[in-house]
C-alpha cells in the first residue's frame, strides 16, 4: 500500500492533517497521533514511547457540538497541550484534515498558549487551507473559555 501522509505544521510541534495511510505511518514523524474521524478509527496500537488517541467524532455542519463531546474535547486537548508543552510532536487527524482535526488543534492551542479562539482559528486557516469551515465548530470554539 502506498504511504500517504498529508499534514501541515500549525505551530512548532503541532500538526493537523488527513487520515494517514497506513495509519501507523504517522508515528514515523509524530510522538502523539489523534484519530478524530468517526468513520476512520484504526485497529492499531501506538509504538513504544508514542501515544495514540481515538476520538471518534462526526462533523455534521447542522448540529451544535453536544455537551458530552465538548467535555471530551476539553479533556483531550488539555492532555495534548501537556504533551506539546513537554516537547512532543503532536498530529491531529480526521478524514480530510479540516474540521474534526481542526477543532481539536484549536482547542489544544488555546490550552497550551492561552490564545483566544479567534486568533487560533485564523492561524489554523492560514496554515491549512479549507480548515475549520464547519460553522458549528467555529461557533463552539468562539464561545469556549479556558
Amino acid at each position: 500500500m502506498a504511504k500517504k501522509l498529508d499534514f501541515n505544521w500549525i505551530v512548532p510541534g503541532l500538526a493537523q492533517g488527513s487520515y494517514p495511510e497506513p495509519p501507523g505511518s504517522a508515528f514515523a514523524h509524530f510522538d502523539v497521533v489523534v484519530f478524530a474521524a468517526e468513520e476512520l478509527q484504526p485497529k492499531i496500537k501506538a509504538p513504544a514511547g508514542c501515544y495514540l488517541f481515538k476520538l471518534p467524532m462526526d462533523d455534521d455542519i447542522y448540529r451544535p457540538v453536544p455537551a458530552a463531546a465538548g467535555q471530551v474535547l476539553h479533556q483531550t486537548a488539555s492532555v495534548l497541550a501537556s504533551y506539546l508543552a513537554g516537547g512532543s510532536r503532536v498530529l491531529t487527524t480526521c478524514a480530510q484534515g479540516r474540521n474534526r482535526s481542526g477543532i481539536l488543534t484549536a482547542l489544544t492551542m488555546m490550552y497550551c498558549f492561552r490564545m483566544p479562539a479567534r486568533d487560533v482559528i485564523q492561524i489554523i486557516q492560514r496554515k491549512r487551507k479549507h480548515a475549520l469551515t464547519n460553522t458549528m465548530f467555529t461557533q463552539w470554539l468562539l464561545a469556549t473559555r479556558i
